[in-house]
């Protein structure tokens, strides 16, 4: 029950007739009228009236349909004013890139083309080093297509201990054409094409996604397209643009964070619950990550490859601020674990409420962290395979190399990866406290209120 003072209830009969209107504008029918769903009866001894409300006892059914059409016809609205701004924030972000102004009467292009013989073979093998083939292989190409489809190059592709592949007459592979001056300069073999594979791969993971998952396994593909929008065309351009890149990050995680949740369970208390979980376990991984790379002196300028994207950065003219980076970094690495999580333990909650509608706040909040304890385990490993997995090349060739520990643990690569996955794993261990209070207390509100 709402209580109100008599001037509020004016107020408020004001504003509800304003809605009505509004809603009438956009033709919506069968609203019923304040006087009929809003009676304030007044209360002489406690000076404060009650809002009661109730349906009408006549087209209470058609009064529901037209509520969830109304609902549909809102949502609809906010949908199409978010994708209209969204596209415009996109747009601003993505216009006016430069492009590198090195040597203006130079240009590299990527056409796909297709082995039609063997030229020359001056491979060797090199019997000092796993006996892997060097040297080079000409090839004579048919380029399908781009400026020059159809025609026949020669392009050479250079054996290296790499991971060189050995082409045979058939093969599709992505051409390097080099032209200075109109002409061209040299034609060489990049790779294997494998853009149908990777595209074909992606397909089949977003069908068996939205077949397996049916409707929640649809609005999981549509979240996963959001997010990947949102970090290639918003995160990325508006950072290179020179936008602040942590505060940048937090407010498009935030908003990847309420559409995946809200696409995934609607506008719920679960899903409310799972958002501001989220957001304080994300933020907290990355408050952890920052105080503890203040003291290991390490910010995006120790992050791998960083001087290569600094030059490419300055080259095209844009205005990078680097040392933001390894902040935004263990943002995005552990947001998709603990919005796992956050998601886990908000379900988890919802279903022992509803099978024990007479549970406490504080049982409720029990449950919860019980439910986190088992989850935490496994994501926090999760996050530390990941490390493990990203760094493994690196500990390989330091422990063959015979590494000392202590070289070991300075290198800049190993400090990153350690402080960003021990850092994720921070946030999700305190997401579970965090989601566990604000699930039970919504949950108790929720059920008290109706």
């Amino acid at each position: 029950m709402l209580l109100l003072t008599d001037i509020n209830q004016q107020i408020l009969l004001k504003c509800i007739n304003l809605c009505i209107i509004l809603l009438k504008i956009i033709k919506i029918k069968y609203i019923p009228s304040v006087e009929t769903c809003y009676k304030f009866p007044y209360n002489e001894q406690k000076k404060k009236a009650k809002l009661l409300y109730r349906f009408p006892s006549k087209g209470r059914k058609g009064v529901i349909m037209k509520s969830k059409q109304q609902s549909f016809v809102l949502r609809g609205i906010v949908l199409i004013v978010g994708l209209l701004l969204l596209g415009g924030v996109i747009y601003y972000a993505n216009q006016n890139r430069l492009t590198s102004e090195v040597n203006p009467n130079e240009h590299v292009e990527y056409e796909t083309g297709r082995i039609v013989a063997i030229l020359e073979d001056n491979t060797y093998f090199d019997e000092q080093h796993s006996g892997v083939r060097l040297g080079n292989m000409v090839y004579q190409v048919e380029m399908l297509g781009g400026f020059y489809e159809g025609e026949l190059m020669e392009a050479i592709y250079f054996f290296t201990n790499m991971g060189s592949v050995l082409f045979d007459v058939g093969d599709r592979v992505s051409v390097r054409i080099n032209t200075l001056d109109g002409e061209i300069h040299s034609v060489d073999i990049n790779s294997m094409e494998r853009t149908e594979i990777l595209v074909g791969l992606v397909i089949v993971f977003l069908l068996v996604l939205a077949v397996i998952g049916g409707k929640r396994g649809i609005m999981s593909v549509a979240g996963l397209v959001f997010t990947m929008i949102c970090i290639i065309y918003l995160l990325i351009p508006l950072m290179l643009k020179g936008y602040p890149v942590i505060l940048t990050t937090i407010v498009i995680l935030s908003l990847v964070t309420i559409v995946v949740l809200v696409l995934l369970g609607g506008v719920t208390p679960k899903t409310i619950a799972a958002i501001l979980g989220c957001m304080i376990g994300v933020i907290s991984a990355a408050i952890i990550a920052g105080f503890v790379g203040s003291l290991a002196s390490i910010s995006g300028f120790n992050m791998e490859d960083v001087g290569s994207l600094m030059f490419a950065a300055e080259r095209n003219g844009f205005e990078l601020q680097p040392s933001g980076l390894f902040i935004s970094g263990v943002l995005i690495a552990s947001l998709g674990a603990v919005m796992d999580t956050a998601m886990s333990i908000t379900s988890a909650l919802e279903e022992i409420k509803e099978n024990n509608p007479d549970i406490s706040d504080k049982q409720l909040f029990k449950s919860g962290m019980n439910v986190g304890r088992d989850i935490m385990g496994t994501m926090s490993n999760t996050l530390i395979l990941a490390f493990t997995g990203t760094a493994l090349n690196m500990m390989m060739f330091m422990y063959a190399d015979n590494t000392p520990f202590n070289q070991l643990i300075n290198n800049d690569f190993i400090a990153v990866e350690l402080i960003r996955s021990i850092a994720g794993s921070l946030g999700i261990v305190l997401t579970v406290p965090a989601v566990a209070f604000i699930g039970s207390k919504l949950f108790i509100t929720k059920s008290t209120s109706q």
